[in-house]
């Protein structure tokens, strides 16, 4: 655990000038590892918690109503993730939260982290920080998905986020791009 936590101290102190000292603040989060594939939350529970990637990989995706996961979000390390609708509202989330990799992630509750956001200025920077973050990766999302072409949204994917194509199973990538494997099979051979 306390791997993990000097992971996330570094990085706070790194990103936001947190006070390396002020580890106490950080005793709610709580370490998980999981394994590849293992899901940490299921559509229509809701969600508690958010994650921190200290390392590996997860995503959020729905499953639509022919029963084909959608991609939303792709996350590695340094990384916040959640079903945020969910989070925020307390509401039965729509979507899922799996791990594509080994991961070992800091967990913390939504109680506790509202807690630090409200007492804690470099939480409520690193919080109205990610909102904004998210909120420029929903736009460039919807961006990519309405006005580009399946080679147009992979291109771009190689250059915005190329782990996404170097870590992941084209399965995945697929469900990110919005294409089926056999067109991203195809965007790979014309490389």
């Amino acid at each position: 655990m306390q791997n993990n936590i000097d992971f996330l101290t570094r990085f706070l102190v790194d990103q936001y000038s947190f006070p390396a000292e002020d580890t106490l603040l950080l005793s709610k989060f709580k370490d998980v590892s999981v394994k590849k594939n293992s899901r940490l939350l299921t559509s229509g529970e809701v969600c508690q918690y958010a994650y921190f990637i200290c390392s590996g990989c997860l995503r959020t995706y729905f499953i639509n109503e022919k029963g084909e996961e959608k991609t939303r979000y792709i996350a590695f390390e340094n990384k916040f993730v959640s079903a945020f609708a969910s989070f925020i509202t307390q509401a039965p989330s729509a979507e899922y939260v799996q791990a594509l990799e080994d991961s070992a992630l800091l967990r913390i509750r939504q109680t506790d982290f509202y807690n630090l956001v409200d007492t804690n200025t470099i939480f409520a920077k690193l919080y109205r920080q990610s909102l904004e973050q998210s909120q420029v990766f929903a736009t460039w999302r919807v961006e990519t998905m309405i006005s580009m072409t399946a080679k147009e949204r992979y291109q771009n994917l190689l250059e915005r986020m190329p782990q996404v194509v170097s870590r992941l199973s084209n399965k995945h990538v697929a469900s990110f791009l919005g294409i089926t494997q056999e067109s991203l099979s195809r965007l790979k051979k014309k490389e």
